[in-house]
């Protein structure tokens, strides 16, 4: 059975002890912790003591459970290898950072070995090859797409042949997959059945996203939580993971939450979390 967790990333502005202490009152006992680009979340950083970020999560009685770093370069990623290794956690988490060829052939190899020395696995998002902006949330970018990158089903299937290691896998990422009208319980069932799905986002998409125009703009941060009316049917994508024998996290997650304060973040999540955790805890039964 999978484990439902939760992201830091709806926590955009506030400090960290402050998001830990809230998602443990809604009832999380492990995070994903992001250390990526502004404007992403990057509540813990390389130079950072791990003992006092530990510190802080066992205060609350959480555990990390990935670290996420988006928008760094190879030798930052090698760098929070690292300290996601002094933090105890064992999966990172970045999308595809350079366009395709280079990608496979001199950006990822050193990084996938730092990380089986590590004890660490490097898990790629499928990602739409929009380049990455700081106001990438506005949309928009959709005529400077990469030609190659991994966002559709046959680029996720050639990842993973063309670097064959058990320390590379995927992050699941459904409204990417939503945008490119893949089917996504299908994926999950393919890459689980070879051990290689390392990590699940929980996370939806505005049913009024505009395809080839929004770009990486999936809608206001309460429109990328799950809900019941949201745009994909969590229910049914949970009860698959639990068909496929995914074991590994499974972690509720938006964008869109830049200049919320604590009240209304902890508001959104609240409501979101209902859904998902009688899913989850209907799943446990």
């Amino acid at each position: 059975m999978f484990r439902y967790t939760a992201e830091i990333l709806p926590y955009h502005d506030i400090a960290f002890e402050d998001a830990v202490r809230d998602l443990a009152e809604i009832g999380f006992t492990e995070v994903n912790l992001w250390s990526s680009a502004a404007p992403l979340a990057h509540h813990v950083n390389p130079g950072d003591d791990p003992r006092e970020i530990l510190r802080v999560l066992d205060k609350y009685g959480m555990k990390p459970c990935g670290l996420t770093v988006y928008g760094k370069n190879q030798d930052e990623i090698l760098e929070r290898v690292q300290f996601a290794a002094d933090l105890g956690i064992d999966t990172v988490i970045f999308d595809c950072e350079a366009n395709y060829p280079d990608f496979v052939s001199t950006f990822l190899p050193p990084i996938v070995e730092a990380g089986a020395k590590a004890g660490v696995r490097i898990a790629v998002e499928n990602h739409l090859t929009v380049p990455f902006s700081e106001d990438f949330e506005s949309g928009g970018n959709e005529d400077k797409r990469w030609d190659e990158g991994v966002d559709t089903f046959t680029q996720i299937k050639r990842l993973i042949r063309d670097i064959d290691d058990p320390y590379l896998g995927v992050c699941l990422a459904p409204p990417h997959l939503w945008v490119m009208q893949e089917t996504i319980s299908e994926i999950i069932a393919f890459l689980t059945e070879r051990k290689r799905l390392y990590y699940y986002y929980i996370w939806d998409v505005d049913r009024a996203y505009r395809h080839g125009v929004d770009g990486l703009n999936f809608g206001p941060g309460e429109k990328q939580l799950p809900s019941p009316e949201g745009t994909l049917d969590h229910r049914f994508l949970l009860h698959q993971l639990k068909r496929s024998g995914y074991t590994g996290a499974a972690s509720l997650k938006c964008h869109g939450t830049h200049g919320w304060s604590l009240e209304k973040i902890g508001a959104e999540l609240r409501s979101s979390d209902q859904y998902i955790r009688s899913t989850f805890n209907e799943l446990n039964q």
